[in-house]
């Protein structure tokens, strides 16, 4: 039994949210964190999310054309290693980067009894980096509120920013689409080779370097030249005529 199943028991158990907010395509990095009152970060999938004051509204599902536009509600304290709070911290950083705006943000979810083993003092047996449910993906569409104790920000479904409408995708020519669906090594890319290239296509060993440009030749350098690829574009697309 896997978290699919857990999901349709009247008693799921601990559900645990992960927030990762990616701004690299903006010239910032990725970071990680959880909203959870507890000090300590939360470990998943060897990747460490680090206790925020975060309150998020609107993240629900819907079948319909018209996506939800989220709140993200940001602390704009940090407290320090001395003991001093640093204030405006996400102030500072959207001057930075231009409020974020274009910044990809990716909940993840998962239960607790599936989070890695050293998050428990005497390990975790039911630990499984496979049991998550999808992931969603939103993009940062402008700050809408900023304090001197926090900032918020709405996003936009991928879906929206991408002219994608449900239930079907959005053809485009030569662009893989699984980056705005899952993003890249999610659920549709499938991919979970060892080969990495940067955004540019140049091999590299250094996995926070990995990027994916949604082109079929990176796809083919990962997969290989003449394997079977899975491509989320419509590489033909272009050549029709109406």
């Amino acid at each position: 039994m896997g978290i699919n199943a857990d999901v349709q028991k009247l008693e799921v158990g601990s559900v645990v949210e992960l927030f990762e907010l990616d701004a690299s395509n903006i010239g910032g990095i990725v970071q990680r964190f959880h909203g959870y009152n507890q000090s300590s970060p939360i470990w998943w999938k060897g990747q460490q999310y680090d206790p925020w004051a975060i309150e998020a509204e609107g993240f629900e599902q819907t079948g319909e054309g018209e996506q939800p536009t989220p709140t993200l509600r940001v602390g704009n304290i940090v407290e320090q290693e001395d003991g001093t709070s640093l204030v405006g911290i996400i102030s500072a950083l959207c001057l930075v980067l231009d409020d974020l705006v274009g910044a990809r943000l990716v909940v993840r979810r998962t239960l607790g009894k599936y989070l890695d083993a050293r998050n428990f003092p005497e390990g975790n047996p039911t630990a499984s980096p496979d049991e998550q449910l999808p992931d969603e993906i939103w993009i940062v569409q402008q700050k809408t509120a900023e304090t001197r104790e926090f900032v918020e920000f709405e996003l936009s479904s991928a879906l929206d920013f991408s002219g994608q409408m449900l239930p079907g995708r959005q053809i485009i020519a030569g662009v893989c689409g699984w980056l705005t669906k899952g993003g890249y090594r999610g659920t549709y890319c499938g991919y979970t080779g060892s080969r990495m290239f940067d955004i540019q296509g140049n091999p590299v060993s250094d996995p926070t370097l990995d990027r994916c440009s949604g082109l079929i030749s990176d796809c083919k350098k990962r997969f290989g030249e003449y394997e079977v690829i899975n491509f989320g574009g419509f590489p033909s697309a272009d050549r029709i005529r109406g």
